[in-house]
């Protein structure tokens, strides 16, 4: 180049390094006025400047300030809340006098998982939009000169604490604002992903349990079809940052349920927060983000006492949720599984017998009662189901198999299986005045086969319900927050999967041919199947017991004997004297029945139930209290009319190695009994996605806390025990 300019002429030399000179000078003058309009800071995660809207300022007008942040890939940097951990930016303003400056606008942000955390910030770019309030006393051709100290946290595996001093020079001018064309997208795009205040559409809060449920309905007219929408509040003792937020639709719009920071806030009074979509909120508001402000109302479910909040979560590492089809599939398992549960099967030998003495006959006949046995079970299983979803929806703290909560109707199904009993062993004959009160028809099959079946059905149901046989737990517990559809067709998996075995052995009567042909030893086994049927009542009172204390109880088998004398009077004269027989027969079994009824009216405050002297009652608090003090508990959650439960506790929670091997690891033992009402053990219960019991949670001197099968074994114990007591974090079984 040198070469080159020492073989040019004069003229053209001079030429040619004035138009360099132009060229440096250029350069010169813009790179002054780049340092003087903004300072820029660059660290090695990020480049920060302070940027405006406009060239210049109008005095008295509001001055559209951000503090721009350009983060290198893979690292984030945090938002107002910035979830499980991080802090959020911040700006200290150095300003000229008559200056103001306003609060940060967030853009909405992004959830940032990191292993068990999730966080919400930004990545890339993102402009932190403050308005600033310009004095009316500025004098244009003067320039004014903003300053700020900005503090942020940038993280990606590890965080870095970054700070500079960002500033930014402008000229003050009496002309119409003019944008800086350099940041006009950056603005554009800020301000379309602030969340919007969109009156239009309408939110409301509500605390079920542990989860928060927000009910979101758009405008009059308004299309709406979003697929997923994330919840995050400004305040940071809300939410489970990492927990699973779910959308459902309902009548006059959308579910999102949250679930809730552990301790649960039981002092929230205002939701304030955005909700975000990637599809938009449609024409009425515009952009992906809303921000909310409601009320918070608490729901029957949740009112529990502000100073014992539930301790309870879901395991840090729960298995994986179950789809509808999952859900189906096991209730239809589970619901074949109780016809082996001693609650159900008295009534099904009762039934396989009619068939028995059918079985020879006429096929049609046969097949009829097998349907009649499924309408009778799908029906009062769809009762059942109705009515806890009404008791709900109104509020009610109930779960699956709450018809055995009442002591009444324990003491009615008492009654009835006595009554039962009593035919069985031929103390009277059914006849038909009293066949429908006594709902036993099938043992008169012969007569009306139709109504029997289908009053076993019935009766098959109300006695299976309370059982929560393996596989079911999980499958109940998902209806908890779904529709009322998809709560039907899980339950109606449950109710077909108990009717199978009937309706199987109707429509294929060659299935019978193993069993013998009717004769004399069908009388043998007619008594000899009330003696199961004995064994329910004596469990139907030992839970009425459970629920009313031994006075309740004491009555209980005072009315019985009424009942039983009054059924003797009646096989004694049914034949010779069946009016005098059945006036008699009435008056003694309503005296009886009286005395049953005032047994299981006892007030059960009176009579509350105590855990014995080897395991405390339940109490969130409490569980909290002990994990503080470094002690692991284990918590059974049961119930004096759950068969499984019972069987559990003998087989394995008071086996001798078992409770040796808790009193090792300092393990308190503690009983959640759900015999009677109870909205904290309901609500517990909700927590891990169940609706009945039993369940069984151990919660470790550390770590989150663990669920056990239903079904349990020493070994199963001892192995959860051994190898979670220390602080291991590991998926609940």
């Amino acid at each position: 180049m040198s070469l080159c300019i020492l073989n040019l002429t004069p003229s053209l030399f001079f030429r040619y390094m004035r138009c360099r000179l132009g060229i440096a000078l250029a350069l010169l003058f813009a790179l002054f006025t780049a340092f003087a309009h903004a300072a820029l800071i660059k660290t090695p995660h990020v480049e920060a400047e302070l940027i405006a809207r406009h060239t210049a300022i109008v005095p008295g007008q509001p001055v559209e300030a951000a503090l721009r942040l350009k983060i290198i890939n893979h690292w984030h940097t945090y938002w107002v809340n910035p979830g499980d951990s991080g802090l959020p930016t911040k700006l200290a303003w150095t300003l000229p006098a008559g200056f103001t400056a306003g609060a940060i606008e967030w853009p909405h942000p992004k959830k940032l998982p990191l292993g068990p955390l999730t966080n919400f910030g930004y990545e890339g770019e993102v402009l932190h939009l403050v308005a600033l309030q310009s004095p009316v006393g500025l004098r244009a051709g003067e320039s004014v000169t903003l300053s700020a100290k900005a503090d942020w946290l940038v993280c990606a595996d590890v965080c870095i604490p970054e700070e500079g001093v960002v500033s930014l020079t402008l000229p003050v001018s009496v002309g119409p604002l003019s944008a800086d064309k350099t940041h006009a997208a950056a603005f554009a795009s800020a301000r379309a992903s602030l969340p919007q205040v969109a009156t239009d559409w309408k939110t409301n809060a509500t605390v079920a349990g542990a989860e928060l449920k927000i009910l979101i309905t758009p405008p009059a007219g308004e299309t709406f079809d979003a697929k997923e929408i994330s919840f995050y509040p400004l305040r940071d003792d809300v939410i489970a940052n990492a927990g699973k937020q779910a959308l459902a639709r309902a009548s006059d719009g959308l579910i999102l349920t949250v679930p809730l920071a552990d301790p649960v806030n039981r002092e929230l009074k205002s939701l304030d927060g955005v909700l975000v979509t990637e599809r938009g909120w449609g024409k009425t508001a515009g952009g992906k983000a809303i921000a909310i402000s409601s009320p918070v109302v608490y729901s029957a479910i949740a009112n529990t006492s502000p100073a014992a909040p539930l301790q309870s979560k879901m395991p840090e590492m729960p298995p994986p949720a179950l789809g509808l089809l999952s859900a189906i599939f096991f209730a239809l398992l589970g619901g074949l599984v109780l016809n082996l549960m001693p609650c159900v099967f008295p009534v099904l030998g009762i039934k396989v017998m009619g068939f028995v003495e059918n079985a020879h006959g006429e096929s049609r006949l046969l097949r009829r009662q097998g349907m009649a046995f499924f309408a009778g079970v799908m029906l009062s299983f769809m009762v059942l189901v109705g009515v806890m979803l009404a008791l709900r929806a109104a509020g009610e703290s109930i779960g699956w198999g709450f018809q055995l909560q009442e002591p009444l109707f324990v003491a009615a199904l008492a009654v009835l299986f006595f009554v039962m009993a009593l035919n069985l062993s031929g103390v009277f004959e059914i006849g038909t005045r009293l066949q429908s009160a006594a709902g036993n028809a099938e043992l008169n099959a012969q007569k009306n086969p139709t109504s029997g079946a289908f009053a076993s059905g019935v009766l098959a149901t109300l006695v299976a319900t309370p059982c929560m046989a393996p596989g079911l737990g999980a499958s109940v517990g998902f209806t908890l927050n779904q529709s009322v559809p998809v709560a039907l067709a899980v339950f109606a998996a449950m109710a077909i999967g108990l009717a199978l075995p009937v309706v199987l052995l109707s429509f294929f009567p060659a299935l019978l041919r193993w069993l013998p042909k009717p004769g004399a030893w069908m009388e043998t086994f007619k008594q000899f199947m009330a003696f199961p049927l004995y064994v329910t009542v004596v469990w139907l009172a030992w839970v009425l017991g459970a629920q009313t204390g031994n006075d309740g109880v004491a009555k209980l088998w005072v009315g019985l004997t009424l009942v039983a004398m009054a059924a003797w009077a009646y096989g004694r004269w049914q034949f010779k004297k069946p009016m005098m027989a059945a006036v008699a027969a009435s008056i003694v079994a309503l005296l009886g029945a009286g005395v049953v009824w005032s047994g299981a009216s006892t007030a059960p405050a009176a009579v509350a139930s105590q855990a014995d002297s080897e395991w405390i009652p339940f109490s969130p608090k409490k569980v909290a209290e002990l994990g503080a003090a470094g002690k692991g508990v284990f918590v059974d959650f049961t119930a004096a009319w759950c068969i499984t439960c019972q069987v559990n506790k003998r087989v394995a929670l008071n086996q001798a190695s078992v409770i040796k091997r808790f009193g090792e690891l300092d393990i308190v033992r503690m009983k959640a009994d759900w015999t009677l009402k109870d909205p904290v053990i309901t609500a517990t219960l909700a927590e891990f996605g169940r609706n009945g019991v039993p369940l069984y949670v151990f919660y470790p001197k550390s770590g989150q806390p663990i669920v056990l099968p239903e079904v349990l074994t020493p070994s199963i114990l001892l192995s959860a025990v051994d190898v979670n007591n220390n602080g291991a974090k590991t998926a609940s079984r």
